[in-house]
């Protein structure tokens, strides 16, 4: 509906309503301002959590003693052969020779004019370790390449593997063993009519399958791979060739002091957060202020090491400056991985007593779910819409004033208009009189 109030009158109705809809919602204005205050409060907690979780970020990692100082592994004679430290508790320094490799073993077809040949029909049967399969040659496949693809397509076959190589004399079909070593020696048996010749299976070996040999510290392992695992704690050997040479493992103080120094940027940045928002969103809150005196507080406690061992942060090389900056006294952080760098690694990654697990349950209680954070975003939540409410029914009354206003303004207005027109004419009527 299109109004025009105060068009007969001439007065400015339409002014007049919109101002006193102003002065009406004044309450409501009040509201939105408190309800925009904690839309502010609520983002500044959402920043609080992002803050303390990136912090645990790095936490973690040193609570992790297989990645805090991470334990590296080599090898003296890279021909020999490779190490890869997977974890271990201890240094190692281990003298290790390697007698033989693994081999896959390989069987070889007799030689056929080309990879089109023809092959007789018949039906072969394969082993390999605990796999079994059987391939039946017949129009759509017997051919020399027909056979191959038969082999590798068929998914019951997890251990042989063929292909097809053009040498003097001819093309010939071999399988290769994809297990090394005596566990994966390839059998071919043929029932029926005697596919690929008559004569060992159609097949005679072209590598034998051996196991690998080799004598760690004066012990004899023997393994049907090349890659070994479980014969020396926390390190896996990749043979390479025969021969004689040291594997050695120890902690990577490198990665270490990275690690450590990637605890205090980020401890230092949780910090420069928490300091903004007790001077800006969240000022006059206690909870960034607090955070932070607990955080550094957790610095100061004793860190048991068991048998009678402790320390703490400041031991381990951490320091503040008088503007509460966190950073690493070289001199200090030297000497404490001196005394022993598992002992510095414990110090942060033991699962009771470790410093990390000292701010991981710190920034737990502020971040989990019904934490100190969670129930402060529950209250402003409740108060939001506790001010939703209140609009709302305001706005409501609102409605209806501005309704019932309009309705008066706009009656005066006709009466004025009236009276306007009946005092129009009897001037008119007036001016036409004669004495």
């Amino acid at each position: 509906m299109i109004t025009a109030a105060g068009v007969g009158s001439g007065i400015d109705v339409e002014s007049i309503l919109s101002q006193l809809n102003e002065l009406e919602r004044a309450p409501v204005n009040t509201l939105n301002e408190k309800r925009a205050a904690l839309d502010v409060e609520l983002s500044a907690y959402g920043k609080v959590k992002s803050a303390l979780s990136s912090f645990n970020d790095s936490v973690t990692t040193l609570g992790s003693d297989q990645k805090f100082g991470a334990f590296v592994a080599s090898s003296s004679d890279e021909e020999v052969f490779t190490a890869v430290a997977n974890g271990g508790e201890t240094a190692q320094h281990l003298d290790i020779e390697v007698l033989s490799l693994a081999s896959n073993h390989r069987l070889a077809s007799a030689a056929y004019a080309s990879a089109d040949s023809a092959v007789e029909n018949g039906t072969m049967q394969f082993s390999a370790g605990d796999n079994q399969f059987d391939i039946v040659i017949d129009d759509s496949n017997n051919t020399l390449t027909g056979l191959r693809d038969a082999i590798n397509d068929l998914e019951d076959n997890t251990s042989v593997s063929a292909s097809i190589i053009k040498v003097d004399g001819g093309s010939r079909l071999i399988l290769t063993a994809k297990e090394a070593g005596t566990a994966g020696i390839i059998d071919v048996t043929r029932a029926g009519t005697f596919p690929l010749g008559d004569s060992d299976a159609g097949f005679t070996e072209a590598t034998e399958a051996t196991d690998a040999s080799l004598i760690v510290h004066g012990f004899t392992v023997t393994s049907s791979s090349n890659t070994i695992s479980d014969a020396i704690e926390g390190i896996t050997l990749n043979l390479t060739g025969v021969g004689k040479a040291t594997v050695s493992s120890e902690r990577d103080t490198t990665s270490l002091r990275e690690s450590v120094d990637a605890f205090v940027t980020s401890y230092n940045a949780m910090a420069a957060t928490l300091t903004n928002l007790s001077t800006s969103d969240l000022q006059g809150d206690q909870l960034p202020r607090g955070i932070d005196s607990r955080m550094r507080a957790a610095f100061q406690g004793a860190i048991d090491l068991g048998n009678g061992d402790s320390t703490s942060a400041l031991d381990l090389g951490f320091t503040f400056d008088r503007y509460g900056t966190l950073s690493i006294d070289d001199t200090v952080f030297k000497e404490a991985l001196d005394a022993g760098v598992n002992r510095y690694v414990s110090a942060f990654a033991d699962d009771d007593n470790g410093l990390a697990s000292r701010f991981n349950d710190l920034v737990e209680e502020y971040t989990e779910s019904g934490g100190v954070i969670a129930i402060r975003e529950d209250g402003v939540d409740t108060r939001k819409s506790t001010i939703d409410d209140q609009i709302d029914r305001l706005e409501y009354r609102l409605e209806k004033i501005s309704a019932r206003t309009r309705a008066q303004f706009t009656a005066m207005d006709l009466a004025v208009t009236n009276l306007n027109n009946t005092s129009g004419y009897l001037a008119s009527q007036l001016t036409t009189y004669t004495y």
